[in-house]
């Protein structure tokens, strides 16, 4: 019998106190021809108006913060409630707040926005010692799309630091990423993360190895009829879906190669696509899923055994933990829009990554 842990939790900094997890909310790194467009959709678009007064508020609250940057992440392999993961965390969840920050500098061009998210970047960038941690330095991506942004106003030296700090990162990730045996979401992970260090530095050959990397997700980490290999280590949509996301905003990011990467198909019949459409069903409500009973991964069982909800194995799977992959996927295919307002219940607004999806669209179709 499972003995239950019950913890008493408040928020503090974007992180719960006692357990060592944080929101990072979605941020996409665009061109100057994409904030153009942004801060015009976002003028014209009624709908838009809620998810843009709720930047504007959490961005006034953030301009000015101090950085919090850590030598060493402890968050991969660690139980929510370890000890070291909740330290992390109180220091790492910074990562949200850089998010909202672009967020906010990507809307209006505030220079505080974009003065506090410089002094993150050169802390964050001099103290973090780069390990090849997929899990751990995902984490980072929000101030990767940052330097990405305001690169162009870095001083000499800060930006010679800094672009050796991304260089490096890119080649650990590379070499990880051409290694690989397992392809699951942490392998698109490492390529989500090349992907920004290629668009920062300049390097088509880092982008070529991208998609090419994407390709071989598609042949080895799905199958045929949708499944993954997610799917079957862990069990659970939750960590399919998961994997999905980051070939998904890769693709978004190609431009004119999106629709293609999203629909390539490989020689036994697996494809981005077709396993987003996998999904479909549960997303709607007409199937239901048990959870967690058959994961063959250790940490998934000690995160049961500490109690932690969104770990039991046979729980019901939340139509919901599909939301923001079906909001990528609505790029590719608009149809998916009535999918997202089931699972948002609402029937008017749009969230970020809508506003985003409208936004590349437009951009690509005025180039």
């Amino acid at each position: 019998m499972v003995l239950a842990v019950v913890l008493a939790v408040t928020r503090v900094g974007g992180a719960d106190e006692g357990v060592g997890e944080f929101d990072i909310p979605v941020v996409l790194p665009l061109t100057g021809a994409q904030v153009a467009t942004l801060r015009g959709v976002a003028a014209d678009l009624p709908e838009a108006r809620g998810v843009i007064d709720e930047v504007a508020e959490r961005a006034e609250r953030l301009r000015g913060m101090a950085p919090t940057p850590l030598r060493v992440i402890h968050y991969e392999g660690l139980v929510h409630t370890d000890p070291r993961r909740v330290a992390t965390c109180r220091s790492l969840s910074q990562m949200g707040d850089v998010a909202w920050l672009v967020r906010d500098w990507q809307l209006t061009g505030d220079e505080r926005s974009a003065a506090t998210l410089g002094r993150c970047v050169v802390a964050w960038s001099g103290a973090y010692v780069i390990t090849g941690n997929d899990v751990n330095e995902n984490k980072l991506y929000p101030l990767l799309v940052a330097y990405e942004a305001l690169r162009p106003a870095f001083d000499d030296e800060d930006r010679a630091a800094v672009d050796r700090w991304v260089e490096e990162l890119a080649l650990t990730h590379l070499e990880r990423a051409q290694g690989a045996t397992r392809f699951s979401n942490r392998y698109v992970k490492r390529l989500r993360l090349l992907t920004v260090c290629a668009r920062i530095l300049d390097c088509d050959d880092w982008l070529d190895e991208v998609v090419a990397s994407v390709e071989r997700f598609v042949v080895h980490g799905l199958r045929p009829d949708g499944t993954s290999y997610d799917l079957e280590e862990r069990d659970t949509l939750t960590y399919h879906c998961s994997a999905l996301r980051p070939p998904l905003e890769i693709a978004m990011l190609l431009g004119e190669g999106a629709d293609d990467l999203y629909a390539w198909t490989s020689p036994e019949g697996a494809s981005i696509r077709k396993s987003v459409l996998y999904v479909l069903p549960y997303a709607r409500g007409e199937k239901e899923r048990r959870e967690w009973r058959h994961s063959r991964v250790r940490l998934d069982h000690e995160r049961a055994a500490a109690g932690l909800p969104g770990y039991q194995p046979g729980m019901l799977y939340d139509p919901r933990s599909s939301l923001e992959m079906f909001e990528q996927a609505a790029y590719f295919e608009p149809a998916f829009d009535a999918v997202v307002e089931r699972l948002r219940g609402e029937s008017a607004g749009v969230s970020w990554q809508t506003l985003m999806n409208r936004v590349v669209a437009q951009a690509r179709e005025g180039n």
